[in-house]
């Protein structure tokens, strides 16, 4: 079996390519396995990455060495008006390469390869890695979801609640399965302190990750704090907007634009809580890093996934309805008490099982074994 992920560009840093090549390397690990285990019987599943092009000469998140890389375009290449040379480029490479299931990492996507499976017979897997109430980028967004809804062999949803939204709005004639995304695995293993007086936050600095929300929360808060310093980790086209933003609240080096970073871990092993501002996630990567680094964690209570990882007043705060001063009162007494933040450290794996890398996979290939053995309906 050749199975493909197929990604817009899996080049990127974000958490989507990144618990795309994580699972890619995985299941390659996993198949490789089996197959030596089965000896001259066994017979070996590839795993390859399908990227529209690769902007960057190197991934973001290292690839395993077996996984073959291919993309439809030798440089960057927009717009819909490309749309059936897109299509045709996928299914000569499909053809070409004998892949049997494409598992579209963003749902997006699914417009091109729903045609390739009805011109190919390749098998689709649609990964939903936001959710269905949010169309970021193109409004056309919703209309693969009720295409896919129709003609994808399955979809993956991250939590519970899209799942069931899903199957609310669109009455999948597919199989519409949960499974997380994992939680890393940090070696070694962190230590929570709780006197460096360091709040983070990290993503793209879109409108989706709501760092415009952060600003006005962090202008309630550090003028309170004068021993409290807050970064954000990466990069994005707000960038200037953010850094006018801080300019007006006068908080220039104190809530500061750190850029992208190779040393996530160490940012996070310096920390003393982790806030998050999205609009909407799906189930954030960086939450579940934050959660494996025993941080405290506040987090607007967006759709979806914050709830999923995130106990209120166990190990964290959720903050209902994007509410600016809900989330700079629920910073205070944390940022006031280090014994509430060391309680809630304390309690940051509670829940952590869910999101076991084991036992992702095993739900990973058990969906592909019956992808792959059944399939969805025409």
């Amino acid at each position: 079996m050749h199975i493909a992920f197929f990604s817009g560009d899996i080049t990127r840093s974000g958490g989507t390519e990144r618990v795309a090549t994580w699972l890619a390397g995985a299941l390659t690990e996993a198949f490789d396995a089996s197959c030596c285990r089965q000896g001259a019987h066994g017979t070996r599943t590839r795993i390859s990455i399908v990227s529209l092009f690769e902007e960057r000469a190197a991934p973001a998140f290292p690839i395993d060495a077996r996984i073959r890389r291919f993309t439809l375009y030798p440089a960057a290449a927009h717009g819909i008006w490309r749309y059936f040379a897109t299509v045709r480029r996928l299914f000569t490479l499909v053809r070409q390469q004998h892949i049997d299931v494409l598992i579209d990492i963003d749902g997006i996507l699914d417009m091109y390869a729903l045609p390739v499976k009805r011109l190919a017979g390749v098998k689709v897997i649609s990964w939903e890695h936001f959710n269905c109430l949010t169309n970021p980028d193109v409004p056309y967004r919703k209309l693969t979801r009720r295409w896919a809804s129709r003609r994808a062999d399955a979809i993956v949803t991250l939590t519970g609640i899209d799942r069931t939204l899903y199957e609310r709005r669109f009455t999948p004639r597919c199989p519409v399965t949960t499974i997380a995304n994992p939680m890393p695995v940090v070696i070694p293993a962190p230590v929570y302190g709780d006197s460096s007086r360091l709040i983070l936050s990290a993503g793209r600095l879109t409108r989706q990750k709501g760092f415009d929300l952060l600003v006005d929360v962090a202008a309630r808060v550090l003028p309170k704090h004068p021993d409290w310093r807050w970064m954000i980790l990466g990069e994005g086209e707000e960038r200037m907007l953010l850094e006018r933003r801080i300019a007006e609240t006068g908080l220039d080096g104190r809530l500061i634009l750190a850029g992208r970073t190779d040393d996530m871990d160490g940012w996070m092993r310096r920390a003393d809580m982790f806030v998050l501002t999205s609009r909407y996630e799906g189930l954030p990567m960086v939450l579940l890093e934050a959660k494996a680094h025993w941080l405290p964690i506040v987090a607007f209570d967006c759709p979806t996934g914050p709830s999923d990882i995130v106990a209120d007043n166990v190990n964290g705060r959720l903050i209902a309805g994007l509410s600016v001063p809900g989330m700079a009162n629920a910073m205070e007494p944390l940022m006031n008490d280090a014994a509430l933040r060391r309680e809630f450290s304390q309690h940051a794996q509670d829940g952590a099982e869910r999101f076991d890398e084991s036992m992702i996979l095993t739900q990973w290939m058990s969906l592909l074994h019956d992808v792959a053995a059944y399939g969805g309906k025409e």
